[in-house]
């Protein structure tokens, strides 16, 4: 018989399959992300910061160390700088080549979600998301 999971060990499963204190150290930008997105998994705010400013510092376009980046800091409470972040990530997706429409749609209303939530209280998208379906 299949064992079911309850809903604690569901929650507790991790969404990055590694330790970041086992990755070598990163050379590129994209290693600092992925491993600031690890630290992020884990709660390892600090780390986490340290590793997507890293990878800003080597990419200045790098769109997903924003917006982990932004996460990062609204997790430490730290909302001027999370705003900051998140509005790098509308001002870089605005000036991004046609790619995938749809992603860049959702990770701008993401992105747009987090600042008015931190700066209303309220996601407050549903003027977005209803101008954009009529």
């Amino acid at each position: 018989m299949e064992k079911l999971f309850s809903k604690k060990e569901v929650y507790q499963v991790k969404s990055v399959s590694y330790d970041p204190l086992m990755i070598d150290e990163p050379k590129a930008a994209d290693e600092y992300r992925h491993r600031g997105t690890a630290h992020y998994a884990r709660k390892h705010y600090q780390e986490a910061a340290a590793d997507l400013e890293q990878a800003i510092r080597l990419e200045s376009n790098n769109i997903d160390a924003f917006y982990v980046l932004g996460m990062v800091y609204k997790a430490m409470q730290r909302n001027e700088s999370s705003v900051s972040a998140f509005t790098q990530v509308l001002e870089l997706l605005k000036n991004q080549p046609k790619g995938n429409k749809t992603q860049n749609d959702m990770l701008r209303r993401l992105a747009l979600g987090h600042i008015n939530s931190l700066t209303q209280g309220d996601w407050n998208l549903e003027k977005e998301i209803w101008h954009r379906i009529t």
